[in-house]
């Protein structure tokens, strides 16, 4: 119960809902207006409605979709969906390529993307070790329905560990009755070439299935020798029966081979150019002098960093309607990662201390040999997230809900020699450096278990034709247990808390709807914490939050406005960085108070223009100094790094069902690199267009054709987009914490021309 302590906010929010749970519940049970529309979150939404390509947003809470309309155009922008989801309100965007496979960020209202609990279809994507959503798991946008941001908190049923700032919601696309495939062709600058096909095989006695693949291929942008590469294998497999039961397997297959784009610090990215990547060559350490005791240092940034990963997803989506006014849904999963390495550093050995020659220069006794650092990652994760709907009224839904998520994970650290052309001698573990005696030398060699369960119950009553009020209570247990084979480290730490929320609607009248919603969420530190107490550290404590948010929606045919406030409180906020050897870490940045204002426009204009604009205001200030080993940074009410206080987007398209263009734009304003706001990042403009064309009954059998081309970074603007990693303190004159951040480079104007058909 000390999250209860830690906000004098939760007390009040937990009476406020038993006292409802109660109360309403009774009023519910004799109220006789009955609702044409119960719409539950949980439960199926009531059909879509959307102006233009823009989805109108009925749920209580702050949120924006991409729609598959959306989505077809966008998708060429960079970094894929993810990249598109810039041009929704709040979102700060970072990094990535056209490609779709290097990693970028994503930032929302101030929350760093492992702060946000990406799902698809059910599935958790967020890593469960460091926290971070991977680009490389979303899968080929092609197959995808939907993309929906809900800001500020996740829904209380969501399967995720991270969520305390929001969640990114994916539907897939649905198997079609009729059969037909889809076939998609692109090329782009920097040698892209990606080949996409989708196969329908149409409805029989209730089953239908689509199977998908996909190959990508890329050079990277900047002047580093470096590919990009990935083979994706995906498939929805439905059976629907009786009345309204489904079941959905999903599944999706994928092979990554990457290098990475070299993140400068400022002076770095001052004192080269744009285009300026990692060395082609690191130091050798093959050639050394028999007999000497050679001294070769690695060097900074010697070479770029590798990853070749196969990731396999499995989910089943199970739907029963038990009885009138019983729904039960099961949604098991399995994640695997597997088969791959990540090169991830250049480090140092000592031939005296292992006892072999790692160079090949005939002795054993050189103290400093480069060689490759590599990560060795396997990990499988199985859970399943349940819950059963029961009407109890024509105006009260009640569920009661279960997740359970266990992840068991190895992290190998080992070293591999680098070979005369300065490149890994291996890339798969298989040629790794071994000691006088034969063993692998390792790092690292960490055995990693997370298991959650979250149990939860939440009542959504329609009070009367305008109000409906939703309350909700979780439980939630996670255990972190990790142990260093190298070292006999064992550790287990151990969290749970009760998460309460509440939301509120009321419409107006067709138009207008109002709303509030409070919500609490806990998100448990990364697993590297377990290994943060081996020098008698303190035990790292879960970041809480308690989120508020009150908005306003306006929508007819043409027009959808909407706004909102919002304001978030945070207790031991985790902030993340890197460590030189790639991994993601975090440090407690203490209390953070976040607050702004959200504004967006959607509408259509005559002769088949449309148009959108949103804009974000935000402070994301820390509340006290940051102090640690006796020393402090003077910090308390600077803004949080890597959280740009106003980001505006706008555009205007046109689509005559045919030909359509889209010229978006958007700005970012200065953000911070540091937590003392010792290093500011200057804001910047970025402009895209994207044009296609739509061919009907181009040849008899052709049920769709069409041309696109997608521009990024139109006028070629180079900039700084983002905080890789950011520090406690960026001035080297003052030496307390000093850290040089880390940034992400926009790309550079890049085309992107697709040719689809589907026959």
């Amino acid at each position: 119960m000390q999250y209860l302590s830690g906000f004098k906010q939760t007390g009040l929010a937990i009476s406020i809902s038993a006292t409802l749970l109660i109360s309403t519940h009774a009023a519910a049970q004799t109220n006789d207006s009955v609702l044409d529309t119960v719409v539950v979150q949980g439960q199926n939404e009531t059909v879509d409605t959307f102006v233009g390509d823009a989805k109108k947003e009925k749920a209580p809470e702050s949120k924006a979709t991409l729609s598959k309309a959306q989505l077809q155009k966008f998708v060429g922008l960079d970094s894929a969906v993810t990249g598109a989801l810039k041009y929704l309100p709040g979102v700060h965007s970072s990094g990535g390529d056209s490609s779709g496979i290097t990693e970028g960020s994503l930032n929302i209202r101030g929350f760093s993307q492992d702060q946000l609990g990406v799902t698809r279809d059910g599935i958790p994507l967020n890593d469960p070790q460091f926290l971070t959503p991977h680009a490389d798991f979303l899968g080929d946008p092609e197959n995808y329905e939907s993309v929906s941001v809900l800001y500020g908190s996740s829904s209380i049923n969501a399967p995720t560990l991270t969520a305390s700032g929001g969640s990114i919601e994916i539907k897939s696309v649905a198997p079609t009755k009729e059969s037909g495939v889809l076939y998609k062709q692109t090329v782009g600058s920097d040698n892209l070439y990606r080949s996409f096909v989708r196969v329908n095989t149409g409805e029989y006695k209730g089953f239908s299935a689509w199977l998908s693949a996909s190959r990508t291929t890329g050079d990277l942008w900047d002047d580093s020798d470096g590919e990009l590469s990935s083979n994706r294998y995906e498939g929805n497999l439905q059976y629907k029966w009786g009345d309204g039961n489904q079941i959905n397997a999903l599944f999706s297959s994928f092979l990554m081979r990457t290098n990475s784009y070299l993140s400068p610090t400022l002076a770095q990215y001052r004192a080269n150019d744009y285009d300026h990547g990692y060395p082609t060559r690191a130091y050798p350490t093959l050639g050394g002098t028999n007999g000497v005791a050679d001294i070769t240092a690695p060097g900074v940034n010697a070479a770029n960093s590798r990853a070749d990963f196969k990731i396999q997803t499995y989910g089943l989506n199970g739907l029963f309607n038990l009885s009138d006014g019983v729904q039960l849904k099961v949604n098991p999963y399995f994640i695997r990662v597997t088969d791959g390495t990540a090169s991830i550093a250049t480090a140092a050995v000592n031939e005296n201390t292992l006892g072999t020659d790692v160079n090949r220069d005939g002795d054993a006794i050189d103290p400093v040999v480069p060689a490759s650092l590599q990560l060795l990652p396997t990990q499988y994760r199985i859970g399943s997230s349940n819950s059963l709907d029961l009407t109890l009224a024509d105006n009260n839904v009640l569920q009661l809900g279960l997740w359970t998520d266990y992840t068991h994970a190895r992290n190998q650290f080992i070293f591999t020699p680098i070979k005369g052309n300065g490149k890994p001698a291996s890339i798969d573990g298989s040629d790794s450096i071994r000691d006088g005696r034969g063993n692998v030398v390792y790092n690292t060699n960490q055995a990693n278990q997370i298991t959650t369960q979250k149990l939860w119950v939440q009542d959504t009553w329609h009070l009367n034709s305008a109000l409906a009020l939703t309350t909700g209570l979780a439980w939630q247990h996670s255990e972190l247990k990790g142990a260093d084979r190298l070292t006999g480290y064992d550790n287990t730490e151990d969290y749970n808390r009760f998460l309460p929320s509440l939301s509120l609607s009321y419409q107006l009248d067709a138009q207008n709807q109002l709303y509030y919603n409070t919500t609490s969420n806990m998100r448990v530190p990364a697993i590297a914490s377990v290994y943060g107490r081996i020098n008698g550290g303190e035990k790292q404590k879960p970041e809480l939050t308690w989120n508020q948010e009150l908005g306003w929606r306006y929508s007819t045919d043409n027009t959808l406005v909407s706004a909102a406030v919002f304001y978030d409180k945070f207790k031991d906020r985790q902030a993340a960085y890197q460590q030189l050897t790639g991994v993601t870490s975090y440090f407690n940045a203490g209390n953070v108070t976040t607050k702004g204002l959200e504004l967006a426009v959607n509408g259509k204009l005559p002769a088949n223009f449309n148009y959108f604009s949103s804009f974000t205001l935000l402070s994301s200030t820390q509340d006290s100094d940051y102090s640690a080993g006796g020393l402090t940074a003077n910090t308390q009410g600077n803004q949080l790094f890597d959280a740009p206080r106003r980001l505006l987007s706008a555009g205007v398209g046109y689509d005559n069902e045919a030909f359509y263009a889209n010229f978006l734009g958007r700005y970012t304003g200065s953000y911070y690199g540091d937590l003392e706001n010792s290093q500011k990042i200057g804001g910047y403009t970025v402009f895209d267009l994207n044009l296609g064309y739509r061919f009907k009954d181009l040849v008899s059998g052709l049920k769709e054709t069409t041309v696109s081309l997608n521009a990024n970074n139109l006028f070629d603007k180079q900039y700084l987009s983002g905080v890789k990693s950011g520090t406690i303190n960026a001035d080297p004159s003052n030496p307390n914490f000093y850290g040089a951040p880390q940034y992400y480079k926009g790309q550079p104007r890049s085309l992107v021309a697709s040719l689809t058909v589907g026959f």
